[in-house]
């Protein structure tokens, strides 16, 4: 069986590279976090990493808008988009075919892009995380802007799905999960530049206790009247922590109170203005730093 070797979550937006001000000890704090756990990718060594994120309206529009959809095939191609460069990205075609066909037979109405573009999502922790490009990737693209938004309980079952095809791979084969987006900000609204720290912090407790359950109590109308329409991409944390967590079962309708995730470690939590967004990063497993 395959080994699940890793699991981190960070924030996504473009800004901290477009907008990085390397005299900036707050800029220069959220890159040092990236840089750590690029530090700690490179150890795992793993050989694939699973990137769960959203997108925003680049690959998809609305003649056709996926809840979930799975990169498939050889290489995907960023969209350059938000000053972030493209590059060209291996994919991990084999894991993406099982997860796929896996997914499908579980009851996932999963679409797929084979080849894909993807934008900054993706890009930027990549670019900071695993400049390279050199472990091949599976991109799962997870809906976090377009209404209707799923309940946060399907991205924890996302993440069990995850799971179960990683221990179904080849032996040998590692895999680090990497959830990015997030935290509080507005995007293209009158409240751009806000960021809800109180939300924030509230969130990274529950991250740091492992407590998905309170995580999965959460309705996305709250979220996104509390913390900004960008924030329902933490929907891509709970996907991570779920992957990592040994829980099975996730309920369809209320979520047990008591689901417990790993007991994350948050590497870092800045609120930036220069980059309205709550920007945080977290190793969600090993416990202990690799």
């Amino acid at each position: 069986m395959g080994r699940l070797v890793g699991a981190y979550a960070t924030s996504h937006t473009a800004m901290m590279i477009r907008k990085l001000q390397p005299d900036n000890d707050v800029h220069a704090a959220v890159h040092q976090a990236f840089a750590q756990v690029r530090a700690e990718i490179d150890r795992l060594s793993p050989d694939v990493l699973v990137v769960v994120s959203s997108e925003h309206l680049t690959s998809f529009s609305y003649d056709s808008f996926p809840q979930i959809c799975v990169g498939i095939g050889e290489i995907a191609t960023g969209w350059g988009d938000g000053g972030v460069a493209s590059a060209e990205v291996p994919l991990a075609g084999a894991f993406a075919a099982q997860l796929l066909s896996e997914g499908v037979a579980a009851g996932f109405d999963l679409a797929f892009s084979a080849n894909p573009k993807i934008d900054h999502a993706f890009m930027a922790p990549l670019t900071l995380i695993r400049p390279e490009m050199d472990i091949p990737v599976v991109p799962v693209f997870q809906n976090a802007n377009t209404e209707p938004l799923p309940p946060l309980w399907r991205s924890a079952q996302l993440g069990e799905l995850l799971r179960d095809v990683i221990t179904r791979r080849p032996a040998a084969e590692t895999v680090v999960v990497l959830g990015t987006g997030g935290l509080s900000h507005w995007v293209g609204t009158p409240e751009m530049g806000q960021i809800n720290s109180a939300f924030d912090e509230r969130f990274l407790q529950h991250v740091r206790a492992g407590d998905l359950g309170a995580i999965l109590a959460m309705k996305t109308t709250d979220v996104l009247a509390e913390a900004g329409n960008g924030a329902p991409e933490i929907c891509n944390w709970v996907t991570a922590m779920a992957a990592a967590s040994s829980q099975k079962g996730w309920g369809v309708s209320e979520p047990e109170r008591t689901a417990r995730g790993p007991r994350g470690v948050v590497l870092a939590y800045e609120s930036v203005p220069d980059w309205a967004t709550g920007i945080a990063l977290a190793r969600l497993a090993p416990e202990e730093e690799p």
